[in-house]
């Protein structure tokens, strides 16, 4: 039996805290600690469903750097979180893509494997490519409001977010723009009650390092290192703000 997805995505009226009854002392909303639940979106990746307790969390912003298998990951994100069922949004995803991931075989094999309808995850996916750093930026900057009153998306998705700058020679000022951006999509991620994906490519004497650098991870709550090796894929969950050191 195919999985439909309802033709008026909307909003979950729910997010990173869901609020209910309160007291309102010296003027702030307060709620005692056994109303507060935190919305999480299913991954569905095996291994990041066990490194990160089987979800990405509503309201943080999670940085994926290391091989380009990411692609595959980062494409099943969008379209898992179409699902009603299974820990989905029930919605859209809105993508800045700096990397040229889109592979249309790709997203088709996903759907049939998820039980999605192959055109119903394609137009639930909305993409603005950038092609250079200064599209990037201004994408980032000056539309990302505008992008989200027009798609109701719960996740927001940013292929190789900072490379552009560094293939066209990272500046001073490409830095500057780096960590503005970064500063801005983790500020718009907590307040708009959305789940941010970052991926990066590496960079770095050892390899080791995401571009952006201190930048970007220092705003991203959630770090999670890719690596391919001849036997399997290691996925290492480096930074994490509430899980216990894991690698998979």
């Amino acid at each position: 039996m195919k999985k439909t997805i309802s033709s008026s995505c909307h909003v979950i009226p729910c997010g990173l805290w869901v609020l209910v009854p309160y007291f309102s002392l010296c003027g702030m909303l307060f709620i005692t600690a056994d109303k507060v639940f935190r919305t999480t979106t299913s991954i569905g990746v095996p291994k990041l469903d066990w490194l990160l307790d089987g979800s990405l969390k509503v309201g943080l912003t999670h940085l994926f750097y290391g091989s380009r298998l990411l692609r595959d990951d980062l494409l099943r994100f969008a379209v898992q979180c179409q699902l009603l069922e299974e820990g989905g949004f029930n919605g859209p995803c809105i993508m800045i893509d700096s990397n040229n991931i889109i592979r249309t075989d790709r997203l088709t094999d996903i759907a049939f494997e998820l039980g999605i309808e192959v055109e119903d995850a394609m137009g639930n996916m909305f993409i603005s490519r950038a092609f250079n750093s200064s599209q990037t930026y201004d994408l980032v900057v000056n539309h990302l409001d505008d992008l989200f009153r027009q798609v109701p998306a719960r996740l927001l998705i940013l292929p190789g977010f900072p490379n552009l700058y560094h293939k066209e020679g990272l500046t001073a000022e490409g830095m500057q723009q780096i960590a503005y951006m970064a500063n801005r999509l983790m500020v718009f991620t907590l307040r708009h009650e959305i789940v941010t994906v970052v991926s990066a490519m590496l960079t770095g004497r050892r390899g080791r390092t995401p571009a952006g650098e201190r930048t970007l991870a220092t705003c991203a709550q959630i770090h999670v290192v890719v690596e391919k090796t001849p036997m399997r894929i290691n996925y290492s969950l480096v930074k994490r703000r509430h899980f216990r050191s894991r690698e998979r």
